[in-house]
């Protein structure tokens, strides 16, 4: 019930339009349960009287009980609509709002796919099981208890009769939720997988096609969407026994009625006649609806309950990266970086860095280099706090950077990574996410810092060439280059560049080196490379072995130590593209 508990908080957001509802719901009921009444008071002066005027009169009030009613849902149905979306609305946004706030460590171990599904169709699925639950079992509820009094009033014996089935099917209704709320949290996290798998095809569709992976794909989906069809139909099976279960219970309630019923008009009970019994079946019509509806609000609840389980799952998730209470003022001057004795690792895994000692001059270039694993990324992951030390500190200034806003640490940073990531839209419109008001002037200036200018002025459109999902519609060499006038434009005083002429050929690495050398000057610079060519006029190359440092020096001083980096330059120079200008 905490999952339901802590979800009616969004209704209680928006309590008018909830009270709203409801009121037009009971107004609803209200004219349905009058309609039953207004047939037995009509029939018993047709009887008494038979003047055909009381029967037209009865048929007019009861058409404008249901008109009332008519009107009454409409109203009911406009306002719950507007509700439902706010709260989707909500919800969404706070999940999306909770999503840009968690560490990447989040990530690293989610599908995206699930995600998506989680935060599209599993709120969804709550916000069903709680709107239209609420507003359902509202209006059940007191649709029962008006036909509960309104039978004993007719005729006690009789209703007590009617109320008979009632408690196997609360019974019944108990044991079905308990049992479904598993089976419908695994038919949620099927979907997920298959969503996943979705959405990693259509990313990696190249792929597929140029290894032919078509037969494995298909494989893999029809394995995923067979569980996710196996799952749903263990679900429904169980409602395809419940449901119609509850139905034969109610309906042996109408045998009864008739059957009894039938039996006092016969003896001539007193008070009880023919226009009771069309009363009484009219409102045990209305008893079990509300009943049997119970049961779909309840098998809906089930479903609710095992998404808001996923829901909250990412709303509960811890921020390790967290503002600090009182943050430290930006430090002025240059930006140089130590890292003080630190120590780090990833979640189930060993330490990465230990005691690690490094300090990256404020306006050098520092160069990382080192087998895949040795701690490059990691020594920048924590310089821009995307994950905290387990131990020591990352100084910045002197000041330690969980001291300081996170808000204000990323603005002062610059990002070129492996993998360049640009938005679906203009090329201005990716350029203007590092500085919204820029000048086209400025934007003209960091392009052509970039080497970028003259590829950008013969796109189709210029500036504004919708560049496409990811920049699809560009070369690698050109998205990296773009990439790097973002940062340009940025201007800020500390840089990191992870593998970012990794997958270009040697011709665009010529130019994209061009472009780096425009962006790290006089700049603290810190670059991850394999590529030694990227690192050779560093300032400063630190060789990386397992986190820990093995070699420290320029180009010149490391090769003439011949060890570890000068093994990696000899076995490199022969592919690098020498500078010959």
């Amino acid at each position: 019930m905490n999952t339901i508990w802590r979800v009616s908080s969004y209704l209680f957001k928006h309590r008018l339009l909830f009270i709203l509802t409801l009121t037009f719901a009971i107004g609803t009921v209200a004219m349905e349960l009058a309609v039953p009444w207004m047939v037995r008071s009509m029939l018993n002066q047709v009887e008494a009287e038979a003047n055909y005027s009381q029967l037209w009169i009865g048929a007019g009030i009861i058409a404008l009980l249901y008109f009332g009613s008519a009107v009454f849902n409409g109203l009911r149905i406009a306002i719950n609509n507007t509700l439902e979306q706010r709260v989707l609305l909500e919800m969404r946004r706070d999940i999306h709002q909770k999503l840009l706030c968690l560490p990447i460590s989040f990530f690293d171990q989610r599908k995206s796919g699930d995600i998506s599904s989680r935060v599209i169709e599993d709120v969804a699925s709550v916000e069903r099981a709680l709107l239209d639950g609420t507003e359902m079992g509202s209006r059940s509820i007191v649709t029962i208890v008006g036909v509960t009094v309104l039978l004993f009033i007719l005729n006690p014996t009789l209703a007590a009769l009617v109320f008979l089935p009632v408690p196997l099917l609360i019974v019944g209704g108990y044991y079905y939720a308990k049992g479904s709320r598993k089976v419908w949290k695994r038919v949620r996290e099927a979907g997920g997988d298959l969503n996943s798998l979705l959405v990693e095809d259509i990313q990696g569709n190249r792929l597929i096609q140029t290894f032919g992976l078509q037969a494995r794909e298909g494989a893999r989906f029809n394995k995923l969407a067979h569980l996710y069809k196996d799952l749903n139909l263990s679900a429904m099976f169980r409602w395809s026994v419940y449901s119609p279960t509850t139905s034969m219970v109610t309906n042996l309630g109408f045998v009864a009625i008739i059957g009894l019923g039938g039996y006092f008009i016969l003896q001539g009970q007193a008070g009880f006649g023919f226009p009771d019994l069309v009363a009484f079946l009219l409102y045990a019509f209305l008893l079990y609806g509300p009943i049997s509806q119970l049961h779909s609000i309840n098998h809906m609840i089930t479903a609710g309950r095992a998404s808001g389980d996923r829901v909250f799952e990412i709303l509960d998730a811890p921020v390790d990266i967290e503002e600090p209470t009182n943050p430290k003022p930006w430090p002025e001057g240059s930006i140089e970086i130590k890292f003080d004795n630190v120590t780090f690792q990833y979640p189930s895994r060993p330490e990465v860095l230990e005691d690690f000692e490094l300090t990256l001059p404020a306006g050098k270039v520092t160069a990382l280099v080192g087998h895949t694993g040795a701690g490059k990324s990691t020594v920048a992951n924590l310089t821009m706090r995307a994950y905290d030390a387990t131990s020591g500190a990352v100084l910045l200034n002197g000041v330690d950077v969980r001291e300081l806003s996170l808000h204000e640490l990323h603005s002062q940073i610059g990002h070129v990574a492996q993998d360049p990531f640009l938005f679906e839209g203009s090329v201005e419109d990716n350029l203007r996410l590092a500085k919204e008001n820029a000048t086209l002037e400025e934007i003209e200036a960091s392009l052509r810092g970039a080497c970028a200018w003259e590829f950008v002025q013969a796109l189709p459109d210029k500036l504004d060439t919708n560049i496409g999902e990811k920049g699809i519609g560009l070369s690698q060499g050109e998205k990296q280059r773009l990439t790097i006038a973002r940062v340009i434009l940025k201007n800020p005083p500390f840089v990191i560049l992870d593998e970012a002429t990794a997958s270009v050929d040697t011709i665009t690495e010529k130019e994209i080196q061009t472009a780096l050398e425009n962006l790290t000057a006089q700049r603290t610079v810190l670059i991850i490379a394999h590529r030694l060519s990227t690192v050779r006029k560093a300032d400063q190359i630190v060789v990386l072995d397992h986190g820990k440092i093995i070699e420290k020096g320029t180009h010149d001083e490391l090769c003439v130590l011949d060890r570890h980096y000068a093994k990696l330059w000899n076995i490199q120079s022969d592919f690098i593209v020498e500078d010959t200008g």
